[in-house]
């Protein structure tokens, strides 16, 4: 690298010198041009040679380099994505519900995240990336269904309680599925850490009676604690095997009760305000 700058020095010295050479023999030639216009025309000349020379010889490859990085770091995105994509394609294919499941969750928890950071809160957390990550990732939330066996994960009935306790082992499961991959994928607020939060953490309760840690309120992940209202609400008004959808205004009135209980009374609050969108992504998505 230093043999590099040295090359570079010798090159702009050796051009400037010879390019004063020239202008200083032009002056000789023409000994009438008075000093100041000398000095003027010297200035303007060596300008001429020393900024293209610049350019070429720094500038142009820390843009060559800086080229290189951005194409790198480009690659390094595109396959995050395609190894993300992956990941939510194992999901689908293992989880007893539908893909407008996924699409209607999606929307749910970019339309409280927004709502929340529009409120005033959490605002450190709810950067614009942490939105973008959240939206990408929350496909994940229920990754851990790949370990549960069909026979439950299918069945057409209520589970039994011997039954609800082995489903209720796939927030745990997934959590370790993603955790194997975050060493070699990406940092404490990327796409995978925020995944693990939210499948591991999105069935805790704000009063510290869910699972499977059995967390309490901001001791559960904001990224886990938006996803279990978005779950939940979608859970009321999905038809499954097993129940009828409820109504909007039904869900809406459960998940006020649940406010301060089940849920994070600041993300019950956005949803309150959310509502009318909340229908319309229903709406806009539902199940044929």
């Amino acid at each position: 690298m230093k043999s590099k700058y040295i090359k570079i020095w010798l090159t702009t010295s050796f051009i400037i010198v010879a390019a004063e050479s020239l202008i200083m023999l032009v002056f000789w030639l023409m000994p009438s041009i008075p000093p100041l216009i000398q000095a003027l025309i010297d200035s303007v000349l060596l300008s001429l040679i020393v900024v293209p020379l610049t350019y070429w010889l720094v500038f142009l490859p820390l843009t060559k380099s800086s080229h290189n990085l951005y194409t790198s770091n480009q690659q390094l995105v595109g396959t995050q994505d395609q190894a993300l994509s992956l990941l939510i394609g194992l999901a689908a294919v293992r989880d007893n519900e539908t893909g407008l499941h996924i699409v209607r969750t999606m929307n749910f928890v970019r339309t409280l995240a927004e709502r929340l950071k529009a409120m005033g809160h959490y605002v450190e957390q709810l950067d614009d990336d942490f939105i973008r990550v959240l939206y990408k990732v929350s496909p994940l939330h229920d990754i851990g269904k790949v370990g549960i066996p069909d026979i439950i994960l299918n069945k057409e009935s209520r589970l039994s309680e011997d039954e609800r306790v082995i489903m209720m082992t796939h927030s745990a499961i997934g959590a370790s599925i993603l955790n194997a991959a975050k060493a070699s994928f990406d940092s404490e607020r990327g796409m995978i850490a925020t995944a693990i939060e939210i499948a591991g953490s999105h069935h805790e309760k704000w009063d510290g009676t869910g699972y499977p840690n059995g967390l309490e309120a901001e001791d559960i992940p904001l990224s886990a604690r938006i996803m279990s209202l978005a779950d939940m609400y979608d859970a009321l008004t999905s038809e499954r095997r097993y129940k009828v959808a409820w109504t909007h205004e039904q869900a809406v009135q459960e998940i006020v009760k649940m406010k301060g209980i089940a849920f994070d009374p600041v993300i019950v609050d956005a949803f309150v305000l959310e509502g009318d969108q909340f229908k319309r992504i229903t709406n806009d998505f539902k199940e044929n």
